[in-house]
């Protein structure tokens, strides 16, 4: 389709998926996409992100626009204005973590106490917060994740970690981190849907 004739889409969206989703939209030939990232990790304060991106919408005059599309779950949108959801099409999925794998394979990956993450989400929440928030203590992120045996870290290989930084983040959180292999074809389906 020449590229005039691509239907427009905006995609307001978590800086989370940023890797992933320039990916997915790299090779195909239905829409001419604007992306617009929000800060990763506004997700951890559900308030701060509902006004976040009502405050976005309305500075980027985004309301009511048809070609709009907001890439976040629903499980980090809970106190987003229910008028203002009723006007929005928001990615179908509960997370981050769910829109790389589902439901139903997220749930057999966490079996074990096992916590399942994107390479971004280590990047950008743990090792640089996104947010320009200071490092986690040491201390307060071992509290918080005590209760995994392992850290399962999806990997797309679109993104590498260096010894260092694997190091750094076991440092960091005290636990162990591995790798699973991780397609985009799950994701890519949900996003073309997505745009449609």
């Amino acid at each position: 389709m020449p590229e005039d004739k691509l239907e427009k889409r905006v995609v307001l969206g978590c800086g989370i998926f940023e890797t992933e989703l320039t990916r997915v939209l790299k090779n195909q030939t239905r829409y001419d996409v604007e992306l617009v990232w929000l800060k990763s990790g506004l997700h951890t304060r559900t308030d701060l992100l509902a006004a976040t991106l009502a405050g976005e919408l309305e500075s980027r005059g985004l309301l009511d626009n048809p070609e709009l599309r907001i890439l976040f779950g629903a499980n980090c949108l809970l106190d987003l204005d229910e008028n203002l959801k009723s006007r929005l099409k928001f990615l179908p999925t509960d997370n981050c973590l769910t829109a790389m794998l589902g439901r139903p394979r997220l749930r057999e990956l966490e079996e074990g106490r096992t916590m399942v993450v994107t390479a971004s989400w280590i990047r950008k929440i743990y090792l640089e917060p996104d947010l320009g928030l200071p490092l986690w203590d040491p201390a307060d992120m071992r509290m918080n994740l005590g209760r995994y045996d392992r850290i399962l870290i999806l990997d797309t290989g679109l993104e590498s970690f260096s010894d260092e930084e694997i190091l750094n983040a076991y440092d960091l959180m005290g636990v162990v981190l591995e790798f699973e292999p991780c397609s985009l074809v799950y994701f890519q389906n949900l996003v073309m849907g997505f745009l449609a």
